[in-house]
């Protein structure tokens, strides 16, 4: 089964540190939030994510899972 494309938003700017082993997937500021894009290999990654998000003590806002042929680079509704 192949990656799952994954967008993840956050309240806030993410720390460059943390960033550098984010270095997989997308990452744009759209103030006041961070958004990451990227494929995450399973469910397991995905929580490590979120895990690693809250010991940071950042707001997750919202996970999704995006379908198969929607582009992660694409602004949000555009569906390639």
């Amino acid at each position: 089964m192949p990656d799952a494309t994954y967008q993840v938003r956050v309240s806030g700017v993410i720390p460059a540190e943390v960033l550098k082993e984010l270095q997989d997937l997308t990452v744009s500021v759209e103030p006041p939030e961070t958004v990451l894009h990227g494929s995450l290999p399973d469910q397991s990654a995905v929580v490590g994510l979120i895990s690693r998000i809250h010991g940071l003590g950042l707001r997750l806002i919202e996970v999704r899972r995006l379908p198969a042929d929607e582009d992660p680079d694409a602004p949000p509704g555009i569906i390639r």
